[in-house]
């Protein structure tokens, strides 16, 4: 319902003019305040059903000529606008789809390739959380969680195949890409290997992306850029850690997913510097840690579960 219909109900309602049918509506609608509880939303669907109320809502705000109201009149008016926000809320919260998803994870140090019915592959990297729809008749829809996924999307044109992962909506009919949402970082990726894609990134708007090219953001800052894919950060599939430049907090997070030992340090220069190495994910997680410290000539300290460079 739009929202100056609501608008006009709800002055009828208030002046007694409404007909029976509309009296009724809302009459029910205040009842239900009490007959139903609040549905618990996740996150996401949170954030999704905000963009749609103020979806709603911006093309109604407009600028207009200042005039003053009678006080009483301002109290009805303000009690309008105010109901019908709550109308619209409550239609758009009915309207807004249940779904139930299966959760699959992965542990540090392993990998897992899930096979669909529509011929799409999924290949979750170490530490990862997916959760992926039970009712895909008609879309096709996951929430990367946590981690990292190489998606090979089977076509379908009448059913999208969409991702959630955090602030980014990623949209496509059949194709491959690789997603990075680690929950412990702030930067998140979508690089796409065949075909197209679209995210929807935030503020920062939607992309179209090609094949070749990567969306970066940034969940602090919101900002997004586009970037040419960088093929050796997809290496992880065949067992290898590759890290271009990092930080420290992104090294300590990646290590700990792929090989179950956790960094930390308490020099402020180490804690500061970027790392790059390439490491074989067979190896032992002491080995590992070792040749990356050797590369960046630091020490080893090892002090309960933890791992402490200097």
């Amino acid at each position: 319902m739009e929202t100056g219909k609501i608008k006009q109900l709800l002055q009828r309602y208030l002046l007694a003019r409404a007909k029976e049918h509309e009296t009724t509506v809302v009459d029910n609608w205040y009842a239900s305040f009490d007959q139903e509880a609040v549905p618990e939303l996740s996150a996401l669907e949170e954030q999704q059903l905000r963009m749609d109320i103020w979806q709603k809502i911006q093309p109604q705000i407009v600028v207009t000529k200042t005039f003053y109201l009678q006080p009483w009149f301002r109290i009805a008016a303000m009690i309008v606008v105010l109901l019908g926000a709550g109308l619209a809320f409550y239609l758009l919260q009915h309207n807004t789809p249940h779904r139930e998803y299966t959760e699959i994870r992965t542990g540090n140090r392993e990998r897992k390739t899930l096979h669909m019915a529509d011929g799409t592959a999924l290949t979750l990297n170490a530490g990862s959380t997916l959760l992926i729809a039970k009712d895909l008749s008609k879309e096709r829809r996951v929430q990367l969680v946590d981690g990292e996924v190489f998606f090979q999307v089977g076509t379908d044109t009448r059913r999208p195949f969409i991702v959630e992962s955090g602030p980014l909506v990623t949209t496509v009919l059949g194709t491959s890409f690789n997603i990075a949402a680690y929950k412990a970082l702030h930067q998140l990726s979508v690089a796409v290997v065949s075909g197209k894609v679209s995210v929807a990134a935030g503020k920062a708007g939607r992309r179209l992306l090609q094949h070749g090219q990567a969306i970066v953001y940034n969940r602090q800052t919101g900002a997004a850029t586009v970037q040419p894919l960088d093929t050796a950060l997809l290496q992880w599939q065949q067992g290898r850690l590759v890290l271009n430049d990092v930080s420290f907090e992104e090294m300590s997070v990646l290590v700990e997913k792929n090989f179950g030992v956790k960094l930390t340090t308490n020099i402020p220069q180490v804690k500061q510097s970027r790392y790059t190495t390439a490491l074989n994910t067979n190896m032992e997680p002491a080995q590992a840690v070792e040749v990356l410290a050797a590369i960046h000539q630091l020490h080893i300290k090892h002090v309960n579960n933890q791992i402490i460079l200097y």
